[in-house]
């Protein structure tokens, strides 16, 4: 276990005007251009050998595609058959790594079930036919094989149906031939950012700044990218400002072509956007056990319905985009895409639109593949080096981020150290596959005095370890000097405990440790609350997360109400499925 105490990390807007400060005041190592997965990678990388790094983002930390995506951190069992075993073992393998070490409280394992499906009429539609049972059986053994036999419990398949019937009862069982099951991992991505950026800032006195936008290179005489034009864009007047660096990373993902096209330079499209989409409801109208693994009926693509808690995520599609990546919400035709298919191998499931609680959109920033459907575009990554020496980092997985990072320091950076007067940094491999100072074990958890004595029920326990690691340590402290701030943010009939068990204690600890700057970085990025919650709701909530955030942050009562008017637009524009007003208290 760490000795440093992730309780006293000071990370935090109370002192943006000093960050911004060291940010123009100190020649950077590394600057690194987007603050997502792969940013935060790159940034805890560089901090771990020793370089200084700061890390900039035009919004918030996550604010794109590493808090919008399946919220997995898996291998890819879909891989297999496109014959991308080196993929697979390498996520497999990362994956075994977060479970295991790095942050196993956030990283949950989950059993994924595949059910083979004979194809014909069903209710008036017609079933795809499933892969078979041999080949999906023989497909879960190599993922087991490729990361050794080291996933959570190994792959097994099930012929018998009244088994199967016994494990998911609400599946249509008139169609069911056989399963096969396999084991990968639930994860909180956005989460997974914020971790990995305060793990660099407790390396090495990292800088990762959110709410900076980059608008420009600074080059040398030679031509060379010596760092960026940047601005706060948290103020209205935009003043630009240089922030110098010796070597600059675009980790941008879909915004990668804008930034290669700062000042003014040419280039052809890298990035392929395609948006996936996830609808919410709570398990007591979705009933399954585990996550289910499904062939759509309209064009055999493959999406799951996973269970997180009492919770149900259902998703995702994959379809081209081509608008701001900013703007991309769910719409009907992509929850009807979803829903055709449930509503056909659950007729029982209660998935109308009265009983969504939430949705979102996400764009994967694919590598651009001429003639590939979006579905079989790789999931590699790949690293490019321009002329005038910037690096981007494109494509990739969410749980590959760490093993991204070290390729791009090792084998291109490392290599080239001469070109960048960078100070000599080791090339050990596996040098940040570490457990997070905030990671504790539930065994530990269970065993912290706080937790012994403390009154809450055991559901917001349970949340409280497997979102905060120690951090629900600080969390449960702020609880027994301030009582009232135990109370739960949402207390109604429609979200019992189990379903909804934030507490206004966790505003202090992520306002004061996690950097946030504005009511939708809490609750789309630190909390989750914004799809997992009616709009009807969201206005309670917002009320109450802008007094608190305020309070800490000077907000003055013009900007409190700015903050929940933003807040609500998003939620709006993310609702399809509802058509009333949404209340705010006085």
């Amino acid at each position: 276990m760490s000795s440093r105490d992730i309780e006293t990390i000071d990370f935090s807007q109370i002192t943006r005007q000093q960050q911004i400060n060291r940010l123009k005041d100190t020649h950077w190592d590394i600057l690194v251009i987007g603050g997502g997965i792969n940013g935060a990678g790159v940034a805890l990388e560089a901090a771990y050998r020793g370089l200084t790094v700061c890390l900039l983002d035009q919004n918030d930390f996550a604010f794109g595609t590493s808090s919008r995506s399946t919220k997995l951190a898996h291998g890819g069992f879909r891989y297999i058959a496109q014959r991308e075993f080196g993929l697979v073992r390498e996520a497999t393998t990362e994956r075994n790594w977060l479970r295991e070490k790095g942050l196993p409280h956030l990283t949950r394992p989950t059993r994924f079930l595949y059910p083979i499906l004979a194809s014909g009429m069903t209710d008036g539609q017609e079933l795809p036919k499933s892969w078979s049972y041999r080949s999906v059986r023989f497909g879960a053994f190599l993922y087991d094989f490729l990361n050794y036999f080291r996933s959570h419990k190994t792959a097994k398949g099930i012929k018998n149906v009244e088994t199967i019937k016994e494990f998911e009862p609400l599946l249509e069982p008139s169609r069911l031939k056989g399963a096969v099951t396999w084991f990968d991992s639930n994860i909180d991505d956005g989460r997974l950012v914020i971790e990995t950026l305060k793990e660099a800032v407790l390396t090495n006195d990292a800088l990762p700044m959110n709410y900076v936008r980059v608008v420009g290179f600074t080059k040398d005489s030679g031509g060379w990218i010596n760092g960026v034009e940047a601005a706060d864009a948290h103020e209205e007047q935009f003043v630009k400002f240089q922030v110098k660096a010796k070597v600059v990373i675009n980790t941008t993902g879909v915004w990668a072509d804008e930034v290669l096209a700062l000042n003014g330079e040419k280039t052809e499209p890298v990035i392929r956007p395609t948006k996936g989409v996830h609808l919410t409801y709570h398990r007591k109208d979705f009933p399954i056990n585990d996550t289910i693994a499904l062939n759509s009926i309209d064009d055999r693509r493959f999406f799951f319905t996973i269970r997180r808690n009492e919770w149900v995520l259902v998703g995702t599609t994959d379809t081209d985009y081509a608008g701001d990546p900013a703007e991309a919400y769910c719409t009907r035709d992509d929850a009807d895409y979803l829903r055709n298919t449930i509503r056909t191998l659950f007729p029982e499931a209660k998935i109308d639109d009265k009983y969504i609680h939430g949705t979102y959109a996400g764009l994967r920033p694919l590598v651009a593949e001429v003639g590939k459907a979006e579905s079989d575009v790789s999931r590699k990554h790949t690293v490019l080096q321009r002329d005038d020496g910037l690096y981007s980092l494109l494509g990739g997985k969410l749980t590959t981020f760490r093993k991204m990072a070290e390729d791009l320091l090792l084998n291109h950076i490392r290599k080239a150290l001469s070109s960048h007067d960078l100070p000599k940094f080791s090339g050990k491999k596996n040098l940040t596959k570490i457990a997070y100072a905030i990671t504790l074990t539930e065994k530990e958890w269970e065993a912290l005095p706080e937790v012994i004595t403390s009154t809450l029920p055991l559901f917001i326990l349970k949340h409280l370890y497997q979102q905060y690691g120690r951090g629900g340590r600080t969390i449960l402290r702020t609880v027994k000097k301030q009582p009232e701030l135990a109370n739960r943010l949402i207390d109604v009939p429609e979200y019992p405990v189990e379903v909804a068990p934030w507490i206004e204690a966790e505003i202090d600890y992520v306002v004061r440790h996690e950097s946030p700057l504005r009511i939708e970085d809490v609750l789309c990025r630190r909390m989750e609350i914004s799809w997992l919650v009616r709009p009807e709701y969201q206005g309670h909530i917002a009320k109450i997360i802008a007094n608190r955030m305020g309070q800490i942050l000077g907000w003055s009562p013009k900007t409190r109400q700015e903050e929940i008017t933003r807040y609500l637009e998003y939620i709006r524009k993310n609702s399809f499925f509802f058509d009333g007003k949404i209340p705010v208290p006085r």
